[in-house]
């Protein structure tokens, strides 16, 4: 015995993408190929707490189909930089400047979605999920290192993220923060510290509410005196999931986009898409294909757009309940179709 769990699946990403996580663990099961482990970042950890919050995969799936998820997500409020003459020229700026974070960047500020700090407000069915031992659970988050008066300042090689891993005490003795550091000279000289560290005394909720605090998509975290941001600073932290299990379940991620790719150069100091090519070399054991999502849930999916006439982002979202489960049941099927798919061949 070497301590392993046997069998790992990782949820990378993508506050959307729940209900295709919750598809994808249901094959899984059905397959016989349950996880020991659960490996989550960014909106991923979303899906982990649902796993966590409920018995079964039918009241799983029952409750992002409930009206009481209906009502978060029809009730997404963006900000003020939901503007053009906001984000866009924002943006605008970052795809032109090639640089690697040389300015500490305001994601204090500077954000598109409004979230409560305390998601049991709007989610209180998942209040008393926890980390427990019935499905081990490990969370992607990181701790803001720097403070938001510094913001506009030059970076000057300055480390301003620490990679956190939130898990349970027991989960944690057989992580080894000095074997996972990522051998990558595209993070080398990034603006993220080597060295992640461990934390177990945060809830299984408010560690996704850390999660899911996407730079200038969501509003960092803030809990016992420190700021958090989001698991983007490791979206597929394939070597921390090859460090706990021996058999890998990944999915194939999409390629980030050019504005993604120059937000992420700009506030973590790091190619994106460098990184999931490394991430390509480090071969699963089984790997699911959601690269087909935007085309196969086409008008069954959350879409982003500009609405030309205000000049402003604009999200669009199911009209009515029935919609919204119909879509929920169809992105459900989704995961769980392209798990058996990528498992049985």
């Amino acid at each position: 015995m070497n301590g392993k769990f046997e069998k790992a699946v990782l949820f990378s990403g993508g506050g959307t993408r729940l209900m295709i996580y919750l598809g994808i663990f249901a094959a899984l099961e059905e397959l016989d190929m349950k996880p020991d482990v659960l490996i989550a970042s960014c909106g991923g950890a979303f899906a982990a707490t649902i796993i966590n919050a409920f018995p079964d995969n039918f009241s799983r799936k029952e409750y992002l189909k409930s009206e009481e998820y209906f009502k978060f997500v029809s009730g997404t409020t963006l900000t003020k930089h939901k503007k053009l003459s906001e984000i866009g020229l924002f943006s605008l700026k970052k795809l032109m400047d090639k640089r690697y974070a040389p300015f500490i960047e305001n994601i204090f500020d500077r954000y598109l979605v409004e979230m409560p700090q305390d998601l049991s407000e709007v989610f209180p069915s998942l209040k008393n999920a926890q980390f427990s031992q019935q499905i081990p659970t490990v969370i992607i988050g990181s701790e803001i290192l720097f403070h938001s008066k510094e913001a506009g300042q030059r970076r000057n090689n300055r480390k301003l993220y620490k990679k956190i891993i939130f898990t349970d005490p027991e989960t944690a003795e057989k992580i080894h923060p000095e074997n996972i550091i990522i051998p990558s000279e595209n993070l080398r000289n990034s603006a993220i510290k080597e060295l992640s560290a461990l934390k177990t005394d945060i809830s299984l909720l408010e560690s996704t509410r850390i999660s899911v605090s996407d730079m200038f998509y969501v509003e960092p975290a803030f809990y016992q005196g420190k700021h958090f941001a989001g698991g983007v600073v490791d979206l597929v932290p394939v070597e921390l999931v090859k460090h706990l299990a021996d058999i890998i379940i990944t999915e194939k991620k999409q390629p980030y986009t050019p504005v993604e790719e120059a937000l992420i150069r700009s506030v973590f100091g790091f190619s994106g898409n460098k990184r999931l090519s490394e991430i390509e070399k480090i071969p699963a054991d089984f790997q699911i294909d959601t690269t087909t999502i935007k085309n196969m849930l086409k008008g069954h999916y959350l879409k982003k757009s500009i609405n030309w006439l205000k000049m402003e982002i604009n999200f669009s979202f199911p009209a009515t309940y029935q919609q919204f489960a119909e879509d929920m049941e169809m992105q459900w099927k989704y995961g769980f179709d392209q798990t058996l798919k990528a498992i049985r061949g």
